[in-house]
């Protein structure tokens, strides 16, 4: 094995956490209110769903290495360029659906990042772009990112509506 991939699973393990850390949030900040916020809602998939796509696509080129001695990137950025496009369509799709729960801004920045991750995912696979190793990690970068902007988007929006139900 050539390549460095710790960075991975680094990425992996941290992506996980925040998944976890925002199940509790959650639980802690809606044990109140017998129906969650539509907003919250998304936040909180959005967020679970970033976290484990980046954990599942950082351990992903672990499974080459069980069969072969070298990652084959070409093959491993085309599976995930198909995952990011069927991905990045779903949330899309689910902030148009849920746009007066959320806020705007947030939304087309984070549909910016997934669109920029897929086009280059996809540019790599069909070989405009070098498919690598970097390639592959700012997929996975972006998968993280998104999770981060939306955990703490969940977070601060538990926050504010917590102190705002305790005031009001």
């Amino acid at each position: 094995m050539s390549e460095n991939l710790d960075v991975l699973l680094s990425i992996g393990e941290i992506s996980v956490a925040f998944a976890g850390f925002a199940g509790i949030i959650t639980a802690i900040s809606g044990r109140d209110q017998a129906v969650w916020d539509p907003g919250n809602t998304t936040r909180f998939r959005v967020m679970v769903y970033g976290s484990l796509s980046a954990t599942v696509m950082a351990l992903m080129p672990y499974v080459f290495l069980l069969n072969f001695e070298q990652v084959d990137w070409t093959l491993s950025v085309g599976v995930f360029a198909v995952y990011l496009l069927i991905f990045s369509t779903i949330m899309i799709r689910g902030f148009i659906r849920q746009r007066k729960a959320l806020k705007s801004a947030v939304s087309i920045a984070i549909s910016c990042l997934l669109s920029a991750a897929t086009a280059t995912q996809i540019l790599a696979f069909v070989g405009f772009l070098a498919a690598d190793l970097g390639i592959y990690y700012f997929g996975v970068f972006c998968l993280f990112i998104q999770s981060t902007i939306a955990f703490v988007r969940l977070i601060t929006q538990a926050i504010l509506r917590q102190g705002s139900s305790h005031t009001g």
